[in-house]
């Protein structure tokens, strides 16, 4: 494995990570949406649907975000390595080029 190796299996790391935390908001966002508020008063019923209802859209938009965010990183490691991959070829292929004189 080349030096770009450690910056690609970096870049999955992260990517990981970021896949991790949209599953996390996800879940928040669940939880929120199916937040009991039948224990309150019910004159405050109203404002905590209304506000568990914006905190659930709020964690499900940022899931969106960070699931964006791990499928680049995912992406840019792909491409990384595959160029990796090829330049070591293409290295690897210089010495059949030099011919009997070497």
């Amino acid at each position: 494995m080349s030096h770009m190796g450690l910056e690609y299996n970096a870049l999955r790391a992260g990517s990981e990570r970021w896949s991790s935390l949209g599953e996390l908001l996800e879940e928040t966002a669940r939880d929120f949406g199916s937040a009991p508020t039948t224990g309150l008063a019910p004159e405050v019923q109203g404002a905590a649907r209304a506000f568990l209802s914006a905190w659930e859209g709020y964690a499900g938009e940022s899931a969106a975000i960070v699931e964006g965010f791990s499928t680049a990183l995912e992406e840019v490691a792909a491409r990384t390595a595959a160029t990796d991959s090829n330049t070591q070829g293409e290295m690897d292929a210089l010495d059949s080029r030099l011919g009997p004189a070497r």
